[in-house]
């Protein structure tokens, strides 16, 4: 009688150690998948204390948010206008990007906290992974200090410096275009347009060297948990802007004061309506549209081309949804008049 002793081939999953069930099982590329869905840094993080095999893929993940939870107060040294209203608040963001990490130390000193506030800003905290594709951050709030009972949303897309913003401005029932300044309230929608510039330049020039780090990068949101506005750079543009040779940077500058891209001489074309009614019922007061693109890239175009241009920049450019989706719609078939800006 004779026997005869089978091989059986070594397996290729996990090792034992980790074959506890049934999803340690499934291979690296689903993992990742669910990483990707996932995509919050902060969750991420802790994944990354699970297991040996998530500490090696959670740095693979293509796709994440990075969420800023709170602002820190500002420093007193801060002026308070509001053009540094906008700078202390990216300063202060840096702050809360080192308290996501580590808590912070009532006995460092002030040289180790400036080292902290280095060590945690938003690129610091984005070196920890290998190959990131899409980034969406969100600030905590907006950007714009406005006068009671008015709002302003906007959506800017960028290169290496501003390509299109849309603004959409008005005011809170039961205000009239008296109360809106002068010149029946130019004086409010003009301030309203350069607030939003200033805001989306400052986004844009936050993120500078996260784009030039970050080589794999082809598409970045920076947003507020508010839906204020949205800085969108498409890869094309991340191009550009990790291309720049600097030109755009006038004078050295610490990246929370004073630090924003510069806005190009543009031209504005400007929409307005004294009492704009929506289906749900809800009354836009001396509600504005604002399509605004630099001059150097008007090309000539004028009259009734650049507002055909204008709706199928509106039409394509998405981040106004809902009832501000309706109102975008309504009022870019209303008349327009044209504003030009020399750079700022």
């Amino acid at each position: 009688m004779t026997s005869s002793i089978s091989t059986v081939d070594p397996p290729t999953g996990p090792p034992p150690e980790y074959s506890s069930d049934g999803f340690d099982r499934l291979p690296d590329v689903i993992i990742l998948t669910i990483l990707n869905n996932i995509s919050d840094i902060k969750t991420l993080t802790r994944c990354r204390t699970v297991s040996r095999r998530f500490n090696s893929l959670v740095p693979q993940s293509e796709s994440l948010v990075l969420r800023v939870d709170r602002v820190i107060s500002v420093d007193s040294e801060v002026d308070n206008d509001h053009v540094s209203v906008i700078i202390g608040f990216f300063k202060s963001v840096v702050k809360s990007f080192q308290d996501f990490i580590s808590p912070p130390q009532s006995s460092s000193s002030s040289s180790s906290s400036f080292y902290h506030e280095s060590q945690y800003s938003p690129a610091m905290i984005l070196r920890g992974f290998e190959r990131i594709r899409e980034l969406d951050i969100e600030l905590p709030t907006g950007d714009l200090w406005l006068e009671k009972r008015a709002a302003v949303k906007w959506t800017a897309e960028f290169g290496k410096t501003l390509k299109s913003c849309v603004i959409l401005g008005y005011r809170c029932g039961g205000v009239s275009e008296s109360d809106l300044g002068g010149g029946g309230g130019l004086k409010t929608r003009v301030v309203w347009t350069i607030s939003a510039l200033i805001a989306a330049s400052a986004r844009h020039y936050m993120v500078k060297e996260i784009v030039k780090e970050n080589m794999h990068l082809k598409k970045l949101i920076v947003s507020d948990r508010e839906n204020e506005g949205s800085v969108v750079m498409n890869e094309l543009g991340i191009k550009e802007y990790r291309e720049d040779n600097g030109e755009n940077d006038d004078i050295d500058r610490v990246w929370w004061r004073n630090s924003r891209t510069r806005v190009p001489a543009v031209r504005m074309r400007m929409r307005h309506e004294a009492k704009l009614e929506l289906s749900n019922g809800v009354v836009m007061e001396g509600a504005t549209l604002v399509v605004v693109r630099p001059t150097a890239n008007a090309g000539g175009v004028e009259g009734d081309e650049e507002e055909r241009w204008d709706e199928g920049l509106v039409a394509a450019g998405g981040g106004f949804d809902g009832v501000y989706g309706e109102a975008v719609v309504k009022l870019i078939k209303r008349r327009s008049y044209l504003l030009e800006m020399n750079s700022f």
